[in-house]
């Protein structure tokens, strides 16, 4: 009898790009099961899911994820395995009831991954304390205290900052971060604690690491990825930038942590992924396990980005009881996933936020996460990861031109260099400029040493290229580490185009390095590139091949549907026989099957970061089509709510038109914005029934029109003004739902070969976006999705 694995998918609220990066894993996830012969289920909160989830998995289970509804699933189909790994550290709870209750054991059923033992470290930062010190690990300084004469105690030794959390039960007490006495007085006004107060020494004096190791349940185990932190701050590991492998620690020290984690993977009895978060304090050459973590964390993603490593795929087959040595990939072939990989070059990851303004994002980063997402580049030196990072984050005006702490004063400076602000780099590199010592800064900032003095390169390169304007060693030296096209032009007072007409009568061209890696594979693997600037000829691409490349935004819907979007385009031109490359951070590799070139640097200049529009290039380079250029835009949320804040109710209706002017036509969405504070908005869409009239009025709008467009959207306000996008609004995702043959027409259309086909409407939702702006310039968003009543749907169909 064939059996049935239950996978926990994606929960709804907060979005965030950790949401996104689960719904990849996922995907690749019920490939590797099915390939196994597994049955597969998967419950999940998010309605707007990759359509070939619907292919892969049996039943796709569209419920809130708890406890009554997990039991009742595992007795109607029969569950056999619980595979927990990309499930939110919230739900944690679900699995320890099912565990005490003894459900699990009554129904024969194995949860995967977890234990008892790993799930209470992960739920109780006491009982993690308790086994470390157990077990001989050393502890960073901290006492339960109860009253406010004993906390100041406590500072008076270890000095403030410290970190300090209302000691209960509860897994959804946070930690606070406590920089003066004001502060911790205010705590003790604010919070009741019974159970008193647990008050920490704060790790911002030391280097912060991540190690992620897989074990199989022969014991067979792994490190498989090493990062640190360059701008530590010394309370959530994801707001810093990380660099793998790493580099600033002595080799006798990083050998010592990587015994260490490995030990604990098989004290905890991992079976599949474990990531421990780490505090390295170099002065006494001693760490500190600050976290223990065996499900899925969107932070290590770099591992696939510089080494290939077929993550998701690993996880899978040990947790099924495989071999680290003899893991099949989806491929087909059979790898030896206990290799140690040491790439040859660096890869950054930098968080990003929604604003381009981060003079107004001054809030000090805290115990809870602001940082949405992260983009992810290589380079072969740290100074081009670093000038890469701060391209994408627009950046580098600010740092090498603008310059906008320029009229502060040297008092100023130092006080923004003590805080752990968003816009602290600003700061830093304004110090840097001034000839403030570096290790002085760093006594500041407590950054890395070897991160200030490249950024110190970095500062003072870029007065050399003032100093030297159309010197050409140092267009040669500052290409090599990383200085674009576009920030020379501006240096040098020339256009982009002329530097870059300068450039390539240089020895120095763009070549595409493939990452040295065991997973590389000749045959159906996709090969993983970073770019740099060397002394060799330029590799031409493949002569006819349809190119994706993506410029993501700062807002996560916009980038959840732009990257559904983008891997449905993907998966519709390989099944109809093109090669396809795709370029950019959110296409990032994910498993070792996909065909192709995958490309994760890109040579434009621009950041389209805090853009309204999230970029989708789409190159078709085929024997039918030579050199066409399709591009696709997602407008951001902010965008639609503009749009809605002047008309209240809007329809939005997606078309495709042949080269036939034969169009295809989406279920008309509406939506609904309701203003509930001045800060605090909610929208609404709802699909509707496409009327015989309305569609006669599409066809005669766009026909006198839009003639030669192949795709856009028409919207329609409620004073019925009618509004064309080049593009997709974020509705884009519930229409790929309700219109199944979507991106078939889509695919179809763009490289010459469409015909409408008749639509059957299903998975038919409404959807309730929270947007709420904060004080400091970050805004939440919450998503909320909701069945149509039956009535309702059974109209629209």
């Amino acid at each position: 009898m064939t059996k049935r694995v239950l996978l926990i998918g994606t929960t709804m609220g907060l979005v965030s790009g950790e949401k996104l990066d689960q719904e990849k894993a996922i995907y690749v996830t019920l490939e590797s099961f099915q390939q196994s012969g597994y049955e597969t289920i998967l419950l999940t909160e998010n309605r707007e899911v990759f359509p070939d989830f619907h292919t892969l998995a049996q039943h796709v289970i569209f419920q809130d994820i708890n406890l009554t509804n997990l039991k009742s699933i595992i007795i109607q189909y029969q569950i056999d395995f619980i595979f927990p790994t990309y499930a939110a550290n919230n739900k944690l709870n679900i699995f320890k009831n099912l565990i005490k209750q003894g459900f699990l054991e009554k129904n024969h059923v194995k949860l995967l991954v977890l234990n008892q033992k790993n799930l209470n470290l992960m739920i109780s930062h006491k009982a993690l304390t308790n086994y470390l010190q157990n077990k001989g690990f050393r502890l960073i300084e901290h006492e339960i205290i109860n009253k406010f004469d004993e906390a100041m105690a406590f500072v008076q030794q270890h000095h403030f900052p410290i970190i300090i959390r209302v000691n209960n039960k509860e897994q959804k007490t946070y930690w606070n971060s406590i920089n003066t006495k004001e502060e911790l007085i205010h705590l003790f006004q604010t919070t009741k604690a019974s159970e008193g107060y647990e008050v920490e020494r704060s790790i911002n004096t030391f280097k912060e690491i991540t190690m992620t190791t897989v074990r199989d349940r022969f014991d067979n185990k792994a490190l498989i990825y090493a990062s640190e932190d360059i701008d530590p701050i010394g309370i959530h590991s994801n707001d810093s930038i990380s660099v793998t492998p790493v580099y600033s620690i002595t080799n006798r020290l990083f050998q010592r942590i990587r015994d260490a984690v490995l030990k604990l993977t098989r004290l905890l009895k991992i079976v599949g992924i474990c990531t421990f978060h780490l505090a390295v304090d170099e002065k006494t050459d001693s760490f500190y396990v600050l976290e223990i973590s065996p499900l899925f964390q969107s932070k290590i993603l770099p591992i696939i980005a510089s080494t290939g490593y077929p993550l998701f795929e690993v996880i899978c087959q040990i947790s099924l009881g495989c071999r680290l040595q003899n893991v099949l990939t989806l491929d087909g072939s059979i790898i030896n996933a206990a290799v140690e990989l040491t790439p040859n070059h660096l890869t950054g990851r930098f968080p990003i936020w929604q604003s381009p303004q981060l003079v107004d994002l001054n809030n000090n980063l805290g115990p809870h996460k602001s940082s949405l997402g992260a983009v992810i580049v290589n380079g072969n030196n740290l100074e081009t990861v670093i000038m890469k990072g701060f391209k994408i984050l627009n950046l580098s005006d600010d740092i090498f031109i603008n310059h906008p702490d320029a009229k502060l004063s040297d008092e100023q400076i130092e006080s923004l260099l003590f805080h752990t602000s968003i816009r602290r780099i600003i700061a830093v590199c304004e110090a840097l400029n001034r000839g403030f010592d570096v290790q002085e800064i760093q006594s500041f900032t407590k950054y890395n040493l070897v991160f200030l003095e490249t950024l110190k390169h970095l500062l003072d390169l870029a007065r050399l290229l003032e100093y030297k304007k159309g010197d050409l060693d140092t267009l040669l030296l500052s290409k090599r580490y990383g200085f674009t096209d576009f920030l020379i032009a501006k240096l040098w007072n020339l256009t982009t185009a002329q530097v870059t007409k300068i450039t390539s009568q240089l020895s120095l061209n763009r070549l595409f390095l493939p990452t040295p890696s065991s997973y590389s594979l000749d045959h159906g693997a996709v090969l993983n590139y970073y770019s740099s600037f060397l002394d060799d000829p330029f590799i031409k691409e493949p002569n006819y091949q349809i190119i994706i490349n993506n410029y993501p935004n700062s807002d996560m819907i916009s980038n959840h549907e732009m990257t559904i979007l983008a891997h449905q385009l993907i998966h519709r031109f390989q099944s109809d026989g093109y090669s396809v490359a795709a370029q950019g951070n959110l296409l990032s590799k994910i498993d070792s099957h996909a065909l192709g070139d995958f490309y994760v640097d890109s040579s434009y200049n621009k950041s389209y970061l805090f853009s309204p529009q999230n970029r989708l290039n789409i190159a078709i380079n085929t024997i039918e089509n030579q050199h066409i250029n399709y591009p696709v835009s997602i407008y951001n949320l902010k965008y639609q709510q503009q749009l809605l804040q002047n008309h209240q109710i809007t329809t939005e209706i997606i078309f495709i038109q042949d080269n036939q002017q034969r169009l295809w036509l989406s279920l008309p969405i509406t939506n609904v914005l309701k203003k509930l504070s001045s800060q605090h908005f909610e929208m609404t869409a709802i699909p509707s029934k496409l009327k015989t009239g309305l569609v006669k009025r599409i066809s005669d709008y766009v026909h006198s029109n839009y003639q030669n467009t192949k795709f856009g959207t028409i919207i329609i306000s409620d004073n019925d003004q009618w509004q064309w996008l080049d593009g997709f609004t974020i509705n884009v995702g519930i229409v790929s739902q309700v219109n199944p043959n979507f991106i078939d027409v889509l695919c179809h259309c763009l490289v010459g070969i469409a015909t409408p086909k008749s639509q059957k409407s299903k998975h038919l939702f409404g959807r309730k976006i929270n947007l709420k702006q904060l004080a400091n310039g970050l805004y939440t968003t919450k998503v909320k999705y909701f069945d149509l009543p039956t009535t309702y749907r059974q109209e629209l169909k």
